[in-house]
């Protein structure tokens, strides 16, 4: 279990992270986080599963490379997949990283065997039903204000130190505000919280950071581009009811274009994934 770099055929870097052995799964982390997600999921590998985390271009260990489209990430997957020699594996995408698996899976579903994607929008998205925050939607329309907000962001993660001081921050507390009370039992786990504060950390580890994380909110305000093909059964549409980042009538809009079969989880939030990993294994193997 260990953070590696394969070099891509244009001389970038591309940061991935293999947990356990077993089914082959590409775990497509969250927006504004890494690889390190991943470690977050670990139980999963008891149950014969491999995970694979692999940190989109900005992020964590990979070189920046604008992206103009969401399925622009694709090539580079395929490429670690064939590097990792995986022909066929399943995927996993939680929050923003949902958008990337859902464009991965619709692109190339024959190398799919099962997909799963938890709390994602859907596109175009509206952000100011996300995060308890209504301005949001025109901030993004503004892109020096939208900047200075994540780069608010970022000098506050990396200042804190600590998982405990980050949410004292006011980036830590609009976190907190935007959670459910479901959700909020995990941040009382200090070892689920220090893992999280670890992989938001590591997003923003490179100086380009902070365009990642905006380049990717503006992805999410365009519609989906892809091909127009329902995938069937072979997608599961996990949200919980109570999810304030991407409310659940986000999973029915998802389901409506691509397909698949929709779960919503009643009293749950925007973390749903991690307190099924169980149900999770069963879906994935």
């Amino acid at each position: 279990m260990s953070s590696q770099a394969v070099t891509l055929p244009d001389g970038r870097q591309l940061g991935y992270l293999v947990v356990g052995k077993g089914t082959p799964v590409i775990y497509f982390h969250g927006t504004a986080s890494s690889r390190i997600e991943v470690l977050l999921l670990k139980r999963l590998t008891t149950k014969n599963l491999q995970l694979i985390a692999i940190d989109r271009p900005g992020y964590g260990l990979s070189t920046y490379n604008p992206r103009k489209n969401i399925q622009d990430f694709n090539c580079d997957l395929n490429f670690l997949a064939d590097h990792l020699d995986i022909p066929q594996f399943s995927v996993l995408g939680w929050s923003g990283g949902g958008v990337f698996a859902l464009a991965y899976l619709t692109c190339f579903s024959q190398r799919v065997n099962r997909g799963v994607v938890v709390g994602a929008p859907d596109l175009p998205f509206d952000p100011s039903t996300a995060h308890n925050m209504p301005l949001a939607k025109y901030m993004m329309k503004l892109p020096l204000l939208a900047t200075l907000a994540i780069k608010n962001m970022q000098h506050q993660v990396l200042k804190a130190n600590d998982p405990v001081a980050f949410l004292h921050s006011s980036s830590g507390r609009q976190v907190l505000r935007g959670c459910s009370s479901s959700d909020l039992r995990f941040f009382s786990d200090p070892k689920w919280l220090s893992l999280m504060y670890q992989s938001m950390t590591e997003a923003f580890r490179q100086k380009d950071g902070v365009k990642v994380v905006f380049e990717e909110h503006k992805l999410f305000l365009k519609p989906w581009n892809l091909p127009s093909k329902h995938i069937g059964d072979k997608l599961r549409v996990w949200y919980g009811d109570e999810d304030k980042t991407c409310p659940v009538v986000n999973a029915y809009s998802i389901a409506n274009k691509f397909g698949g079969i929709v779960e919503v989880f009643p009293k749950q939030g925007h973390y749903i994934m991690f307190d099924n990993l169980e149900r999770l294994a069963e879906l994935l193997i």
